[in-house]
This record gives structure tokens, C-alpha cells and sequence, in this order.
């Protein structure tokens, strides 16, 4: 595991835990290598908050793929308080499900958990506070190809979340992915919901505004579309 230092100024430390070295397709082993890659993170940010570098309330983890889940395994084992958010984006588990709730991220692992949903890996771990949808969360426009195999299409739907997220960073501010609050997808398609209470995914949403959230995007970038 290697805790990469990337950026740190008197406002912010950037931290990029690198586990790659710990990836296996053997479950048992990488279910061991998850709950180990988290007690890792889990002490250098107990460390860090002991030393005073950054206050645990100012902490953000974001996690993808499986990296979702280890942050909510981070949340979930930290000594020093709460966190105070998780992004998981299109979190999911070491190859199958867990055999219990407590292996996913869900809204106690910190004080705000926003999740992203794209794509069948990340459809299983539990609500977090803020949700987010895109295009129903099962399947992304332009990967649905006829030649392409359904595994090969849920990868292309799963790593859509990350684009996503550049795209939301990089125009910040701009009021770009803008998702409607409804109870499912198929209400959203049909137009029952009245869309007046609006959401942004991106790095900062609007934490007051809790729920499921869902809207739709291009097929190719830039992906935001209008509620």
C-alpha cells in the first residue's frame, strides 16, 4: 500500500492511497486485502488528526469501484470521530456481495456519503445520504453497442462515473449535472416528478438536500444535460 502525499498547502492535503500491488481475483484473499488496505488509511488518518495536520470533520474520502467500499470500511473504523464525507463512486465489493451490510458504504460510514450509481457494480451497496442516478444507474448512452458482450458494456457503464466526475470538477460552479429529486427512474422517464428540488453531482453538492436524485447525460462528453 502507497500513501501518496500529492499535494499539501496551509488550505489542503491531497492523499492517494495506491493498492494495486493487493489486487487479486481470488475473493477470500482480496476481501482480506480490503479490510487490510482500510485499517492502513483508517490509521494514517487517525494519525493525521492526532498530529493536527487536518481536522476529521474537514476529511473528504473518495473511493472508486472497490475503493467506494474500503472508504465506507475507513468511515466505518475510524477512532478519532467521524468522518465528515465519502464519494463513492459506483462503489462496489470484492467480486461478490458481502455477506453482511456492514462490508458496504452506506450513510453511517460519515456524516455526508454522496454516491454515484452507473452501472450494475455499484446498484448493491445500501442509500447514502445524497444518491445519484445517472440514466437509471444500470446502464450509460454509447455502451450499449451491438458487438459488445454485456461484462464488456457494464465496465464501459461502470467507468462512466469516473468521467463523470472530471467533467463535474472541471466545470465547478457551472451548475453542471443537474439531477432531479424522484422516488425511481421510471417516474424521472415519465416526467411525474416536477424536478423544483434540484441537486448538482460533483464534488460539493448541496448538502441540505437529501434523497434520491436522478438525471440523465449525453452519450459522449460533455455528458450534462438539463433537468
Amino acid at each position: 500500500i502507497v500513501p501518496a502525499l500529492l499535494a499539501h498547502d496551509s488550505k489542503s492535503v491531497v492523499i492517494l492511497v495506491d493498492y494495486w500491488d493487493l489486487t487479486t481475483i481470488s475473493r477470500p484473499y482480496m476481501i482480506g486485502n480490503v479490510r487490510h488496505i482500510a485499517g492502513v488509511t483508517t490509521h494514517l488518518i487517525d494519525l493525521l488528526v492526532e498530529e493536527k495536520v487536518v481536522r476529521l470533520a474537514n476529511v473528504h474520502v473518495i473511493g472508486l469501484s472497490l475503493g467506494g467500499r474500503i472508504s465506507g470500511l475507513v468511515g466505518e473504523r475510524i477512532q478519532t470521530g467521524t468522518l465528515g464525507r465519502i464519494t463513492g463512486i459506483d462503489a462496489s465489493y470484492p467480486w461478490l456481495p458481502p455477506r453482511t451490510n456492514t462490508e458496504f458504504l452506506d450513510a453511517g460510514d460519515a456524516d455526508l456519503v454522496v454516491n454515484i450509481r452507473t452501472s450494475p457494480v455499484g446498484s448493491h451497496s445500501p442509500p447514502g445520504h445524497i444518491d445519484f442516478y445517472a440514466n437509471g444507474g444500470l446502464s450509460q448512452p454509447g455502451c450499449q453497442r451491438w458487438y459488445f458482450p454485456e461484462k464488456v458494456e457494464q465496465i464501459c457503464s461502470h467507468y462512466r462515473a469516473v468521467w463523470l466526475m472530471v467533467e463535474a470538477v472541471e466545470h465547478a460552479g457551472q451548475g453542471v449535472l443537474p439531477a432531479c429529486r424522484c422516488p425511481d427512474w421510471e417516474s424521472f422517464q415519465d416526467h411525474q416528478c416536477d424536478c423544483q428540488i434540484v441537486n448538482n453531482f460533483g464534488l460539493f453538492p448541496n448538502s441540505s438536500i437529501l434523497g434520491n436524485f436522478f438525471f440523465s447525460t449525453h452519450s459522449v462528453s460533455p455528458y450534462s444535460k438539463p433537468v
